[in-house]
C-alpha cells in the first residue's frame, strides 16, 4: 500500500506551494542564491526517485478464479506433444553426449511403438519389425518410411532459422506421419498430420484457498503519488509554483482513496431450478448488507470443478447503495455426481478504483448442494465386450463340505450322515468313506478406483477419467450387491478412501455417499502418489487373501499396468475396467490410444481380463470378470 511519507512529502509539497501562490511575497522574497539551487535540485531528484520507487512496489494484481469451464487435465499421450514443442533445430546433427535430444528421445519413443504395433497387427518378432522399420519397407508411406533411417536430417528452409516462430521441422512432420501410419495399421481414426500440436497445461488449483479477506493496491495510487511527486520536482526544479499546487490534487485523490478503505459487506443467495435435458440454471443475488454504499462490486460465483457452464456468466458486476441487490443467472451442464459450490469471491473496490478488499462469502443458506445422480445406466446403449468367464463374483470354494458338487472321499466317521455314504465305494471295498461336496461360496470383491496423478486424463475440457471410474465403480458394486456378493470400495493412492467389504443396501447407500461426491475421487490430482511397491505393500495389508480386485483405471501409464499384475500375482485375482479418455483426432492423442491399446494388450496377455468401456455408452453389463 502507500507509504504515509510519501503522502506527507507530496502535501507538505503541496502546501507550500499554496502559499506561494496565495502570497507572492514569499516567492520574491527567497534569493537564487547557490546553496538554494542546490538544495532545489536536490528535492528535484529525490521525488523523482521517490516516484520511480513507488511504481515499483506497487502491488502483484489478483488472479480471479475462471470457472467458466472445468479445469485442464492432461490429455493421453501429451507427452508426445511435449516432445514436439521442445524439439527444435538443435541436435540435428549427431554429437557426442550422454544425454538424449528430443530429436533421438522421439525416434526411440516411436521405434518401440512401431515394433508393439506391427507385432500384434503382423505377427513380426521385434527382430523382423525393426529391420523392416530401419530399410522402411513396413509402410507406403515414404515420409514414415524415412523417419526411422539413421543418420536423417531433411533440410530445412532458411526461414526456420529467423528468430520469430516456431518453425514446422520436417522431423516433426515425418515423426506425425508415422503415428498416423500406426493408427491406420490398427484400424483406428487416422489423425490430421497437418494440425497444430500443442502440449496440455494441467490446472494446479482451481479455486483460490488463500486468506481472506485482503486487500491489494490496483497500481493507480502509487501512479498517482509518482506522477504527483514528478510534478513537484518539475514545480520545485523549475520555480512554479502552480505546478506544484496541481501536483497536490493528485494527493487530494490518494488521501480520499485511503479514507474510503473499502469493506466487503456483502451477502449472497443461490438458488437451483432444473431446466429441460441435463441443464440447472443457477440464480444468485448479491446485496448490500452495509451503511456505505459500494460504488465498484464484483462477484465470481463458486461454480463447482465438475460442472461447466454452458450459457450466461457466472460473473456479476454491479453497484449497490445500503439494503439493495442486484439477481444474475446462468446455466451449468449437469454431470453426474454430487457437486458443492464453492464460496464466491467478492472483490469491492473504492470511488476511484486505488484499492480493493477481495473476500470469499457463502451462500446465505450455507454450501450449495447440486445431485446431479449417480450411477444411472444410461438407457439403450450397447454393454461393453463381454469377457467369457464363470459368473461374476463366484469362485469355487476352497472348503469341502456339504454341496451340490463331488470334491473326494474320506474315511466314514461315526455321526456322518447316511446321505453322504458311498454305497458303491462299500460294496467294492467292504470299507464305510463319506463323500465330499465342494461348497459354493461367494467371493468378496474390492473395487479400486485409480486416483493417481498419472490417472488425471480427459479430453480438452471433458471429465477426469477418475470421475468417470467412479461413476462405474458404484454401478459395478451395485450390481454385485444385487446378487449378494460382499463389496468394499477403495481409491488409489492408498489411504484416500476405503470402505470396507460390507453387503446389503446399507453398504449400496455407503459406497452412493463416498464415490458421488468428490472427497474420495476428487476433480483434481493428488500432489504426488506412492511408488507401486509401497502402494501393493498397502493394499495387501489391507485385503484380506481371498478378496478379489476389480480394477477401475484409464491404464494412462506403466505403473498401472504393473499394478495390476502385482496384485494379480498376489493371488487377488484382478480384473480391469478401464474408461477411455483418448481422443484419437490430434496425432498425440492417436498415439496416446495406440499407447493406451499397448498396455490393455499387456494386461491381457498376462490373463488379467479387460474392459475397454467408451463412458459415453454408459455401464450396463459391465460386472466383475472372476477366472475360474
Amino acid at each position: 500500500m502507500t507509504d504515509r511519507r510519501l503522502v506527507a512529502l507530496g502535501l507538505l509539497a503541496g502546501l507550500g506551494g499554496f502559499l506561494v501562490v496565495a502570497v507572492p511575497a514569499l516567492g520574491a522574497a527567497l534569493v537564487p542564491t547557490a546553496a538554494a539551487v542546490v538544495l532545489t535540485i536536490g528535492v528535484g531528484v529525490v521525488a523523482v526517485w521517490l516516484a520511480v520507487r513507488q511504481l515499483a512496489d506497487a502491488d502483484e494484481p489478483f488472479a480471479l478464479p475462471t470457472p467458466e469451464s472445468r479445469p485442464g487435465y492432461r490429455a493421453v499421450g501429451g507427452e508426445l506433444a511435449d516432445l514436439f514443442a521442445e524439439m527444435g533445430l538443435a541436435g540435428r546433427r549427431q554429437v557426442e553426449s550422454e544425454e538424449l535430444t528430443a530429436r533421438e528421445r522421439l525416434r526411440a519413443t516411436l521405434r518401440e511403438l512401431a515394433v508393439d504395433v506391427l507385432g500384434r497387427t503382423d505377427g513380426w518378432d521385434a527382430e523382423t519389425a525393426r529391420e523392416r522399420l530401419a530399410d522402411g519397407t513396413w509402410t507406403d508411406d515414404e515420409a514414415a518410411a524415412a523417419f526411422f533411417a539413421e543418420g536423417y536430417a531433411p533440410p530445412v528452409s532458411r526461414l526456420a532459422y529467423l528468430p520469430v516462430g516456431r518453425p514446422d521441422l520436417p522431423f516433426a512432420r515425418r515423426g506425425r506421419r508415422v503415428v498416423a501410419a500406426l493408427a491406420d495399421r490398427v484400424g483406428g481414426p487416422v489423425p490430421d498430420t497437418e494440425a497444430a500440436e500443442r502440449p496440455t497445461v494441467p490446472t494446479d488449483s482451481y479455486w483460490p484457498t488463500g486468506e481472506f479477506p485482503r486487500e491489494r493496491s490496483t497500481g493507480l495510487t502509487a501512479a498517482v503519488v509518482a506522477g504527483a511527486l514528478a510534478i513537484s520536482a518539475v514545480g520545485v526544479v523549475f520555480g512554479r509554483p502552480g505546478v506544484v499546487l496541481t501536483a497536490a490534487l493528485g494527493i487530494a485523490l490518494v488521501g480520499a482513496a485511503r479514507a474510503w478503505s473499502p469493506e466487503p459487506t456483502v451477502a449472497l443467495d443461490r438458488s437451483l431450478s432444473t431446466a429441460t435435458g441435463d441443464e440447472v440454471t443457477v440464480t444468485v443475488t448479491v446485496r448490500n448488507t452495509g451503511e456505505r454504499t459500494l460504488p465498484d462490486i464484483r462477484l465470481v460465483d463458486g461454480v463447482p470443478a465438475g460442472l461447466s457452464v454452458v450459457e450466461g456468466s457466472p460473473r456479476v458486476t454491479t453497484a449497490l447503495r445500503p439494503g439493495k441487490a442486484t439477481t444474475a443467472s446462468y446455466t451449468v451442464e449437469a454431470v453426474a455426481g454430487r457437486h458443492t459450490f464453492e464460496p464466491g469471491v467478492v472483490v469491492v473496490s473504492d470511488p476511484i478504483g486505488a484499492a480493493e478488499t477481495v473476500a470469499t462469502v457463502e451462500a446465505a443458506d450455507g454450501p450449495t448442494v447440486l445431485d446431479c445422480g449417480f450411477g444411472r445406466p444410461a438407457t439403450g446403449s450397447e454393454p461393453p465386450r463381454r469377457q467369457q468367464t464363470v459368473q461374476p463374483g463366484r469362485r469355487l470354494g476352497d472348503a469341502s463340505g456339504a454341496g451340490v458338487e463331488f470334491d473326494t472321499l474320506r474315511e466314514y466317521r461315526p455321526g456322518d450322515p447316511p446321505a453322504r455314504i458311498d454305497w458303491t465305494h462299500r460294496a467294492k471295498t467292504g470299507e464305510l468313506a463319506t463323500v465330499e461336496f465342494r461348497e459354493p461360496r461367494l467371493s468378496k470383491v474390492a473395487v479400486l478406483v485409480d486416483a493417481r496423478p498419472a490417472a488425471y486424463v480427459a479430453a480438452p475440457g471433458g471429465v477426469p477419467a477418475p470421475r468417470h471410474a467412479a461413476r462405474a465403480a458404484f454401478t459395478v458394486a451395485g450390481g454385485l450387491l444385487a446378487e449378494g456378493v460382499p463389496v468394499g470400495v477403495g481409491t488409489i493412492p492408498v489411504g484416500g478412501h476405503w470402505t470396507p467389504v460390507g453387503a446389503g443396501p446399507d453398504q449400496r447407500a455407503r459406497l452412493r455417499e463416498a464415490l458421488a461426491g468428490d472427497d474420495a475421487v476428487p476433480w483434481l490430482p493428488p500432489d504426488s502418489s506412492p511408488s507401486v511397491a509401497e502402494t501393493v505393500a498397502a493394499l495387501t495389508a489391507r485385503l484380506d487373501p481371498d478378496v478379489q480386485v476389480l480394477f477401475v483405471s484409464p491404464v494412462a501409464d506403466e505403473d498401472s499396468v504393473t499394478l495390476a499384475r502385482t496384485l494379480d500375482a498376489a493371488g487377488h485375482s484382478v480384473t480391469v475396467v478401464s474408461p477411455d479418455s483418448t481422443t484419437p483426432e490430434s496425432v498425440s492423442g492417436a498415439y496416446g490410444r495406440l499407447r493406451r491399446s499397448q498396455r490393455l494388450s499387456a494386461l491381457r496377455g498376462a490373463g488379467i481380463p479387460v474392459t475397454d468401456w467408451d463412458p459415453g455408452e454408459g455401464i450396463v453389463g459391465v460386472s466383475h470378470r472372476v477366472r475360474a
